[in-house]
Parts: structure tokens; C-alpha cells; sequence
């Protein structure tokens, strides 16, 4: 049914992150959010949730305290400072003052004691995706991608990228016109707005994009104009 509401985002695309030994929990979860949300990728290794959560292929994170093996302060700050804009849902049966400042100092969107139901920990992921902007993204190579709901585009771990108002507005064009040759003339007219502008300036601006980005990301058709090179949109 939340799939019909038109301000609830494209939450079925979502791609989930479960940091948790624990088995019972694993697995009721599993069942049900198999077939509401697009991935769930569980572990229980600290090595492997922190390369996952750099990764740029999870929407958010859920975070057992308890899991063996895994100090929870110590992966709260690296995820802190490794993926600082991952959303994250806490989820502990010691619900104590040190693990609920722990949760909250390292921006965890809410913090649910077990025993937990897992309906109440889907709403809770519908609730924080919704909230928390994500989830709408094309995605480009080395990471970068462009939050489509935030407006914004980002590096690989939530990094925003500095893109001047004219640098932004020509990439948002491309990717608009993603399947077609941009020509120079339509550039001129919306990102320039029909001002003065030279096919120099219009190089310039190119190669400051590729300089805080990659290279690849916009290709030259010669005399025609421009495309992007997007690897998939969500």
C-alpha cells in the first residue's frame, strides 16, 4: 500500500545494510523484507560492514549493538567518519545511557530495543529513508552520484561535491537529455539562460567538472555537443 503514496520515496529500490549476529533477528527479518525492499545485505564482520557502508550500494544501515565480535562505539565512530551521510537505525537489548548517546552521537535516525518486531523495524526504514533523503540516485563510476531527492551530488561515503551553480545546472541537463547528444545551443539556452557565452567558456566549465570529478563523465561529440556517462539510475 505505501507504495502507491506519492510522497513516500522509491522505497522498493532501497538497498539495506544489517550489521548483526544475531540469527533469530536475521532471519525474521529476512522474511519479511525480502519482497518490500530491493536488498538486504547482512554481516557480522567489522571489516566487511565498514568496506560495505564505504561502498556507496547501501541506502542506510541497521546496527545491532550486540553483535559479537564487534565493539559498538568503535564501528559507530568509523562508520561516523567513513560514511557520514549513511542513515542509520540502531537496534540493542541493553537500551543503557551508554549505548543510547553512542547511537545518538553518531546521528542514528532512532534506537529500538529488542525484543524486536519486524514490522515495527520496517516502518521505522520506511519512516528514516523517507526522512533522510535517500534513495533516488544515479550513479556514476569511482562512487559519485547524484542524489536526485537532495539535489545534490556526492562522492563515494556521502561526500558532497562542490559544483558551482553553473557547473551543477549542465550536468543536471545531461543528465535530463542522458539519451541524446546535448547540443550547444540548448546548453547555452538553459544554463546560460540565452546569455553571452563561448564555446570556451563552455570547455572551461567542462574541465573543472571532470577535475572535481573524473575524466569520463562527460564525452565530446565533436561540432555536436555533450553526454553524460551514467552507469545506472535507481
Amino acid at each position: 500500500m505505501l507504495k502507491t503514496v506519492k510522497n513516500i520515496r522509491k522505497l522498493y529500490n532501497a538497498k539495506l545494510l544489517f550489521i548483526s549476529s544475531d540469527e533469530k533477528i536475521n532471519e525474521s527479518i529476512g522474511n519479511e523484507f525480502d519482497d518490500y525492499f530491493k536488498e538486504l545485505k547482512v554481516t557480522s564482520n567489522l571489516k566487511d560492514a565498514l568496506t560495505l557502508a564505504c561502498s556507496n550500494n547501501y541506502d542506510m544501515a541497521i546496527i545491532d549493538a550486540d553483535t559479537v565480535g564487534i565493539s559498538f562505539s568503535e564501528l559507530c565512530s568509523e562508520l561516523s567518519a567513513l560514511a557520514p551521510s549513511l542513515p542509520k537505525i540502531v537496534v540493542s537489548d541493553a537500551d543503557n545511557n551508554e549505548n543510547i548517546v553512542t547511537a545518538i552521537n553518531s546521528g542514528a535516525y532512532t534506537f529500538l530495543s529488542k525484543p524486536l518486531r519486524a514490522k515495527d523495524l520496517k516502518l521505522a526504514v520506511i519512516m528514516c529513508l523517507n526522512q533522510t533523503k535517500r534513495g533516488d540516485k544515479i550513479e556514476f563510476e569511482n562512487g559519485i552520484y547524484f542524489d536526485e531527492y537532495r539535489d545534490q551530488f556526492f562522492k563515494s561515503g556521502g561526500i558532497l561535491i562542490d559544483f558551482t551553480r553553473l557547473e551543477k545546472s549542465f550536468l543536471k541537463l545531461l543528465i535530463t537529455k542522458r539519451n541524446d547528444i546535448t547540443d550547444y545551443d540548448i546548453i547555452k539556452d538553459v544554463v546560460w539562460k540565452g546569455k553571452d557565452m563561448s564555446i570556451y567558456t563552455m570547455r572551461n566549465i567542462v574541465n573543472k567538472i571532470r577535475q572535481k570529478t573524473y575524466y569520463e563523465i562527460i564525452k565530446n561529440h565533436s561540432n555536436k555537443g555533450y553526454t553524460i556517462d551514467i552507469l545506472k539510475s535507481n
